[in-house]
């Protein structure tokens, strides 16, 4: 557990919060969960802090920031691009998939898309995300290095296949640094995928 967590939770607990009621850790989301009944009591021990925008949820900040960066509105473009696409990926190949988008693009960004996508693909969509999410055979494919230019605001000129793997741009590239980071080889034009 992060220091600055047992900082706080050290902190709630001298306030009289009671752990798993008024807070707790959120492992999937990589955060905790407090209840007002915490952020009073620590106002109340702590008059001088804001805790209010200490304890705010920095998700919409991040995702207003990195649209105003693309000059597009990449998070509802590439859930959307995820939707439909994992509904013509196998289950190896949507593994493979979500994991590089997934991981790649929280490394980047610090957004966690995974709450946005179970909330667009109902209850059947959902447990499908969980299936893939703990499959450990995996086949790679690319269509997730296309799906992420494109909803970063590339063209489809930014971006090409050939069966030795898929090309990009100047400004593909570009726009993939902007969302995602990984492990994988790159030439000035090109992307090879690892195998």
């Amino acid at each position: 557990m992060h220091r600055e967590a047992i900082d706080l939770f050290r902190m709630l607990i001298e306030a009289g919060a009671v752990p798993g009621e008024d807070f707790s850790c959120d492992d999937q989301q990589g955060g905790y969960r407090l209840t007002q009944r915490s952020l009073d009591l620590l106002s109340a021990t702590y008059p001088n802090v804001d805790w209010s925008s200490l304890c705010a949820d920095p998700y919409p900040q991040l995702v207003q920031e990195l649209h105003e960066k693309l000059d597009t509105p990449f998070v509802e473009s590439l859930i959307w691009r995820m939707q439909d696409r994992l509904n013509h990926l196998n289950d190896a190949q949507g593994a493979w998939y979500l994991n590089q988008i997934l991981v790649g693009v929280q490394q980047r960004t610090g957004l966690n898309l995974l709450p946005s996508l179970v909330q667009t693909v109902g209850m059947a969509g959902e447990v499908r995300l969980e299936w893939l999410l703990r499959l450990n055979e995996l086949e790679p494919c690319d269509f997730w290095i296309y799906d992420l230019v494109m909803a970063a605001g590339g063209h489809d000129t930014d971006v090409a296949w050939d069966e030795f793997g898929i090309y990009l741009t100047e400004q593909g590239l570009h726009l993939l640094e902007q969302v995602w980071i990984g492990d994988y080889e790159t030439h000035p034009l090109f992307y090879q995928r690892n195998q």
